[in-house]
């Protein structure tokens, strides 16, 4: 293999929260790294996050060949602004993506100005390609290719409305003419193919699946299930059959051990609850943004790890980019920290002092600061267009009045509101709120907007 060795440095002085080191005190091969995202997936919708019915043997493996995340977060409860994180490493309010979804036939998107992962392991060599639902925007100037990525095939608009399928630019299928039943397997075999055509040298796929979003869909292989849940489960099980066909065509090429596999989800579960978590998809209760994260690489993450510390989405371009060869610019701030210590070091711990989570009108709706997470608007009700799952802990509302303050080392249900015996952690965390909020509001760059109508076809 063509591929070019390089040392990365590591200054064991700065290990715990440097965000710009060159990480690893060893030499090896540049990584491939596949970051594969589900859509709507739950926190407990794996069998190695405690799923009873569905079986995920493949992520399952990942798991158990790498580390698996409990307290890592999406930035939003909906799904653009959360690929405006994966992107950037920033909050989306940052780059004036924190408010609802981007619609069909929008003119706005993710700002070419702004700098993506994929830019940035391009500089150093690597063949980017994104394979599947891009949801930052879909005009050409804010397209896949727009934004660092040498090769697309996917949707660059949600799952509805004008979402067709395109092959780099060229139109290949209107939304009407999609069938949803074969996308999982489709996107599968373009993401093989793009393995064996490009191995020979460094590659950054990232792999945003349609499932398991609705409409609920899956391949007629995948029947395995019976009842009203039973097309959701099917779902699942084909989108971890996926992530098996992905580790094959690795192992079957060599590339097996020098490729970093994420594999995560953009949000909470579609109307549904993740238990223990409260909530779902939408709302900022814990179902809505603590998401599964499972990270593998062999001979780096420890096989069969866990991490309890808090990370995020904003976390994959400061930790993936000096892993590349690469040095995050100073030029544009960033939220998101290199999170290579917590991969590699079980005593290491968060580099967040708080986090906070943006409701999908925009509005600051809680904060996190260690155990503590304190609620200052109401969480939104259940998304609309929910999947048929009975299951407790939904988005009822406590019957004290705001603001709530909930322990979620112990009561990650956030059932018990402890705010009367806590005065001191409200204020703290009220004013830590305050002053990060009015700062990002302060430094936010816009997103791009196309005002005057246009003729060109989405690309």
């Amino acid at each position: 293999m063509k591929k070019n060795n390089f040392v990365l440095c590591l200054n064991t002085l700065g290990l715990l929260f440097c965000t710009n080191n060159r990480a690893i005190a060893q030499e090896f091969e540049k990584p491939n790294i596949i970051l594969i995202l589900a859509d709507d997936l739950g926190y407990a919708d794996l069998s190695c996050y405690g799923a009873k019915e569905i079986k995920t043997p493949n992520i399952d493996k990942l798991a158990q060949e790498g580390m698996r995340f409990t307290s890592f977060y999406a930035t939003a409860g909906v799904s653009t602004p959360t690929r405006a994180s994966i992107m950037t490493g920033c909050y989306p309010k940052r780059v004036d993506l924190h408010v609802g979804v981007i619609p069909p036939d929008a003119k706005y998107g993710l700002n070419p100005d702004e700098t993506t992962i994929a830019e940035l392991l391009k500089e150093e060599g690597y063949f980017t390609g994104c394979i599947g639902k891009w949801h930052l925007g879909l005009l050409p100037e804010v397209s896949p290719g727009a934004h660092g990525f040498d090769y697309y095939y996917g949707m660059p608009g949600p799952n509805h409305g004008r979402s067709d399928l395109y092959n780099d630019a060229v139109l290949l299928k209107k939304n009407a003419e999609v069938n949803y039943d074969s996308i999982t397997a489709d996107y599968t075999q373009k993401a093989i193919s793009f393995i064996k055509k490009n191995k020979e040298d460094p590659f950054f796929l990232y792999m945003a699946h349609n499932a398991v979003h609705i409409p609920l869909f899956a391949s007629a292989n995948f029947n395995h299930h019976e009842g009203e849940n039973a097309l959701y489960y099917n779902m699942v099980e084909e989108l971890d059959w996926s992530c098996g066909e992905i580790y094959k065509e690795l192992k079957n090429a060599g590339l097996l051990d020098n490729t970093i596999i994420i594999f995560t989800s953009d949000n909470g579960p579609s109307g549904v609850a993740a238990p223990p978590l409260h909530g779902a998809k939408g709302s900022t209760w814990e179902g809505g943004f603590r998401v599964p994260c499972i990270i593998r690489w062999p001979n780096i993450i420890p096989a069969g790890s866990t991490c309890d510390e808090l990370a995020t989405a904003m976390d994959f371009l400061p930790t993936l980019i000096p892993l590349g060869g690469g040095k995050v610019p100073n030029g544009k701030k960033i939220d998101g920290y290199n999170i290579y210590p917590l991969l590699t070091n079980k005593k290491a711990k968060t580099p967040y002092s708080f986090f906070c989570y943006y409701n999908r009108e925009g509005n600051l709706s809680a904060i996190r600061s260690g155990s503590w997470k304190l609620h200052l608007l109401e969480p939104s009700e259940r998304w609309a267009g929910k999947v048929p799952r009975k299951e407790a802990l939904l988005d009822t509302k406590p019957t004290s009045p705001l603001p709530w303050l909930y322990d979620i080392n112990t009561d990650v249900g956030e059932t018990k509101n402890v705010i009367s015996s806590h005065q001191d952690i409200y204020q703290k965390l009220q004013s830590m709120a305050s002053d990060f909020d009015s700062s990002l509001e302060r430094e936010q760059r816009i997103a791009f907007s196309k005002k005057s109508p246009t003729t060109e076809e989405v690309p």
